[in-house]
């Protein structure tokens, strides 16, 4: 049996997280997806649908570089098939995506590519990836109010995410202080040279000192 990815968005990524904030902002418009593990035969699941003539996903997030998986292969695959089912690449890295790789993405098969959501900027990017989710399955109509609600949930839970890893961070033990060397010893002192040497006794000519 195939896996119930029918009609709905399917989201291959090795991030949890990544993956968690596609989810949260897919429901916020109603929008069901399934979060599939990296390792799952993609081709196969999809072939099996098209030979039961079941409804095949609506769309595909796929990270560029899974491991054992040739993103470029797949989306070229999937354009082959008589019912293509369009994929958005998303990039190895949060920088914004130059023109170049996205026309090479393009070229490949894709539908579009995206950078990996920025936690410090996530507000921006959770608008960016959804209008092109929009534009993808038909220009569908965002729901503003439940975006900005599903947005202020992720920042308060990725803050909270954030304060408990940092309370889990062992402290180190204070260092001991180091012994205090003892003082090099002092140099003894040396007699003072008298004038009592036999060169300096006074000599005597006929009972008078010369």
């Amino acid at each position: 049996m195939p896996m119930n990815i029918s009609d709905k968005i399917v989201i291959l990524h090795q991030g949890e997280l990544q993956g968690h904030i596609w989810e949260k902002i897919l429901q916020s418009q109603g929008l069901q997806s399934v979060i599939l593990p990296f390792s799952v035969d993609l081709k196969g699941e999809l072939t099996e649908l098209a030979r039961m003539e079941q409804p095949l996903p609506s769309l595909i997030l796929l990270e560029q570089q899974l491991p054992s998986f040739d993103a470029s292969q797949f989306c070229q695959w999937v354009c082959a098939q008589a019912q293509p089912v369009p994929v958005i690449l998303i990039a190895p890295q949060t920088r914004k995506v130059n023109l170049a790789d996205r026309e090479a993405a393009i070229a490949m098969g894709a539908t579009d590519l995206l950078p990996q959501f920025d936690l410090n900027s996530i507000a921006i990017e959770a608008v960016g990836g959804l209008k092109a989710v929009a534009k993808v399955l038909g220009n569908i109509n965002i729901v503003n109010s439940t975006l900005v609600t599903c947005i202020m949930d992720l920042k308060r839970e990725l803050e909270h995410q954030q304060l408990k890893n940092q309370q889990q961070i062992p402290v180190p033990p204070p260092i001991p202080p180091m012994p205090l060397a003892a003082p090099p010893p002092l140099p003894q002192p040396t007699a003072a040279p008298t004038d009592e040497s036999p060169s300096s006794k006074p000599r005597k000519y006929r009972g008078r000192d010369y």
